[in-house]
């Protein structure tokens, strides 16, 4: 299916966050005519607490993705230093300490899902940075006299973040937390001088570190730097999509499958379908009005944005792949199946392995496997009796039958047991 997209060039940067939803707040200077005649980076900081990014990092890399296809210059910083303390925000309780070795390898990870990602797309090539970098080389006398004495403390102690935690008596907040917000400062100081970058966007949780670092840049180097924070990825139950929410959905495939990835999009609910498809893709809004008005049955924008997240995460052969084990999946049969499609449905259904030179009867296919079709071969004929069986979506009731016979494609057959379950055969 195509789907009809904005073209970058027509809408300036903000003007398209703006109308998508995407702006939670900003400081009043920062504005298109801004940009086209300062031309500055904009960078975003990630938390290196878990090795993948998730569902909720989409906004902030969309984000920089559609300033950097417009030309502009994007820095994703890395936590190396920040990582090693925690941010407080939105957090009830200190954050548990992560070894060195554990914030190093979760950074080289996410690194590489960073590249995979802006490689699908065109624009200046970004700027990746670690933030343990340029703290390394600093001492605690050097922090504190350069860039400690620029904070109030009175100021600080109003933060949203650390009120909470101050007004919780029993839990409180440390010393090393309290820091955070200095630590997130002097990078955007650092990053301004380096490489022009006067434009940091977060979450809107983190708008009190980002003006925190906005002021940071003012007192100490005399530039105005400018804030923009988007609102969380949340459905219309309110529910957050992040990394601590049961069932997250990684960007990683190693850790959700293109076809898993495919099939949570697929299954949004209809309040949530337009809202997300208009904040995590490049389609034309006038576009989703239409999709918006099809008859709900149809689900056209689930599907839209099934496959337009699933091809901008894991590119378009993995999306078209996706699509076509969902309906294999979802009608118990197939025509032909390709050795990338068998390998698809063998992350997504129970899936046996079968000798490809040896005949397989249809009974031993159902009782087989770690997870098989029917617990017994007494079940199994219940089964069939009652014609519940189906090899690629032709009913067979002759336990003897040879479901080798009956591979579809690159050696394989899909078996159905019911309406719902699927089991995949695979000759080897």
């Amino acid at each position: 299916m195509s789907h009809v997209l904005a073209d970058p060039s027509a809408t300036p940067f903000i003007a398209d966050l703006e109308a998508r939803d995407l702006v939670h707040q900003k400081t009043p200077e920062l504005s298109d005519a801004l940009l086209t005649r300062d031309k500055p980076s904009i960078y975003v900081g990630t938390d290196p607490s878990a090795p993948n990014l998730h569902a909720g990092n989409m906004i902030p890399l969309l984000g920089l993705d559609r300033y950097r296809r417009r030309g502009g210059q994007i820095i994703l910083l890395l936590g190396g230093a920040t990582g090693m303390i925690g941010d407080p925000s939105g957090k009830d309780s200190e954050r548990d300490l992560q070894a060195a070795e554990a914030v190093e390898a979760n950074i080289a990870s996410q690194r590489a899902q960073m590249e995979a990602f802006f490689a699908r797309t065109d624009g200046p090539d970004p700027i990746i940075v670690n933030n343990a970098d340029w703290f390394r080389e600093m001492s605690a006398i050097e922090f504190l006299r350069d860039v400690g004495k620029f904070f109030s403390v009175n100021a600080m102690l109003q933060k949203d973040s650390v009120k909470t935690r101050i007004e919780n008596r029993e839990q409180g907040i440390s010393y090393t937390e309290f820091s955070y917000q200095l630590l997130q400062g002097f990078d955007f100081v650092h990053l301004a001088r380096k490489y022009n970058c006067t434009v940091q966007m977060g979450g809107s949780d983190q708008w009190g570190n980002i003006v925190g670092g906005v002021d940071l840049l003012r007192r100490m180097d005399g530039v105005q730097g400018h804030a923009l924070t988007y609102p969380l990825l949340t459905n219309s139950e309110g529910k957050k999509y992040g990394k601590s929410e049961k069932g997250a959905i990684w960007l990683n495939p190693d850790a959700t499958s293109p076809y898993e990835f495919y099939q949570f999009w697929l299954n949004t609910a209809d309040a949530d379908a337009p809202k997300f498809l208009k904040q995590l893709t490049d389609i034309e809004l006038g576009y989703l009005a239409e999709l918006a008005q099809a008859p709900a049955h149809e689900r056209r924008p689930q599907q839209a944005l099934a496959e337009l997240l699933t091809a901008r995460v894991h590119g378009a052969d993995q999306a078209r792949l996706a699509e076509e084990a969902s309906g294999v999946i979802f009608r118990g049969k197939a025509e032909t199946l390709s050795a990338a499609l068998i390998d698809v449905l063998a992350r997504a259904v129970p899936t046996v392995d079968a000798p490809a030179s040896e005949p397989l009867t249809l009974i031993d296919a159902l009782v087989a496997g770690d997870n098989p079709a029917c617990a017994s071969k007494g079940e199994a004929r219940r089964l069939l009796k009652q014609n519940a069986v189906a090899i690629n979506g032709q009913k067979v009731q002759d336990e003897a039958a040879d479901v080798a016979e009956h591979r579809a494609g690159a050696g394989a057959a899909i078996l159905s047991v019911g309406k719902a379950k699927r089991f995949l055969v695979r000759f080897v």
